[in-house]
């Protein structure tokens, strides 16, 4: 391929050589491969076009300002040998958008063969763009391709930028008589019939803003798998006379173990909707829930399962699927199902989830309750809450 392009080349330049010096008034014909703002940027390219075979050469075929550095390939006042080549390296090399500039040598601005075209301002090559791109001639394709080598730009640190967190520094310390450290969530509520409420993880700091009520307290209700839920109040003002090395107050904490006929209720254990599939933050709580029965080998659970409303619902259940934890349609079985059916799917996938953790499956039971024990209003704000699992406790 570059060995017909070199021969090609050589023959034009002898016949062209000659006319050369007779033509300087007339129009030559450069065959560019590339157009740079910079001449050491020319200079790189042209050197990379030479290694691969090519006598490539750069200058300034027009030295008025704006000053552009081209690498041409080839130049004739012969336009068909000027095209002859450039079809030939369109053809046979990687130069794809190579393309002909047509102008006399060192008068004015270039010539363009062809109908009146409205010149485009060329614009500096900046490392990141394209070159500009030329007129057509011909019908051919001008170069937007410069190949320009990259300048690297120095790397400048930027501060992050720290925010300030609103409200006050907590520690829930949660733990059992004993001392051991349990994992879990408080919730706080205005009030004791409030329905809504903030989740905090225990054993962490963590930063609450003021209750809106006039007391100036919190009612904070304990989440932690396997162990009873406490109540208490938080006064917001004068939380605890106990603080931290960064003045965060201490609320100690201490839980107990569920015993037999307890319910265990969970946070995260959710389904994505209208189906038995547990969303993936439930995999955290229900590990919890594998530790306590591990440990407890006596514990015998019940799950039940629990849906918003009591309407038959279109969705999908676990199926052919191991993935507890994710939605695979050409697995899950897609139908039709009563709320009855629905909640009893979903009992079924957490206890399929416990036995793939080593729990006998003779120490589970499960019972789909459907909607008819609601928590929050089915068609309220926070209805999606009724969507939800328990663990009874049958023997212990």
């Amino acid at each position: 391929m570059q060995k017909s392009l070199r021969a090609l080349l050589i023959v034009f330049l002898v016949a062209s050589g000659s006319q050369l010096a007779k033509a300087q008034g007339e129009p030559n014909y450069y065959v560019i491969i590339g157009v740079f703002a910079k001449q050491d940027y020319a200079l790189r390219f042209t050197d990379k076009a030479n290694q691969n075979g090519f006598s490539a050469q750069y200058g300034l075929i027009n030295p008025s300002k704006p000053k552009w550095y081209y690498v041409s390939l080839f130049q004739s006042t012969d336009k068909r040998k000027a095209y002859a080549f450039l079809i030939r390296l369109r053809a046979e090399s990687e130069h794809k958008q190579a393309w002909i500039y047509t102008g006399k040598v060192g008068e004015g601005q270039p010539v363009i063969e062809q109908k009146p075209v409205e010149e485009k301002p060329i614009v500096e090559v900046k490392p990141e763009e394209k070159p500009v791109e030329q007129p057509k001639i011909d019908s051919v394709k001008v170069d937007t391709v410069a190949q320009k080598p990259v300048e690297e730009k120095p790397v400048v640190e930027e501060k992050p930028v720290v925010k300030k967190t609103a409200g006050k520094p907590f520690i829930f310390k949660m733990q059992t008589a004993e001392g051991e450290a349990v994992t879990g969530e408080v919730h706080l509520q205005e009030s004791t019939n409030a329905t809504r409420y903030q989740a905090f993880k225990v054993n962490e700091v963590v930063y609450i803003e003021a209750p809106q009520n006039a007391r100036g307290n919190y009612v904070i209700v304990t989440q932690a798998a396997g162990y009873q839920p406490v109540s208490m109040i938080l006064s917001y003002r004068e939380p605890s006379p106990e603080t931290g090395q960064d003045g965060e107050a201490i609320i100690p904490i201490e839980v107990s173990k569920v015993k037999r006929g307890d319910y265990i209720d969970f946070t995260n254990v959710r389904f994505f909707r209208n189906s038995a599939i547990l969303e993936p933050a439930a995999q955290n709580e229900l590990d919890g829930l594998v530790d306590l029965m591990k440990e407890s080998p006596g514990y015998k659970i019940r799950v039940h399962g629990h849906c918003n409303g009591n309407q038959d619902k279109e969705g999908s259940v676990l199926g052919s699927s191991t993935n507890f934890f994710a939605l695979e349609p050409g697995k899950n079985k897609i139908g039709k199902f009563s709320a009855k059916e629905l909640t009893a799917e979903r009992a079924a996938t957490v206890k399929a989830y416990l036995v793939s953790q080593g729990i006998a499956a003779s120490r589970i039971d499960t019972k789909g309750e459907g909607g008819k024990i609601p928590l929050y209003p089915e068609g309220g704000t926070l209805g999606q809450y009724n969507d939800r699992i328990e663990i009874e406790i049958t023997k212990r």
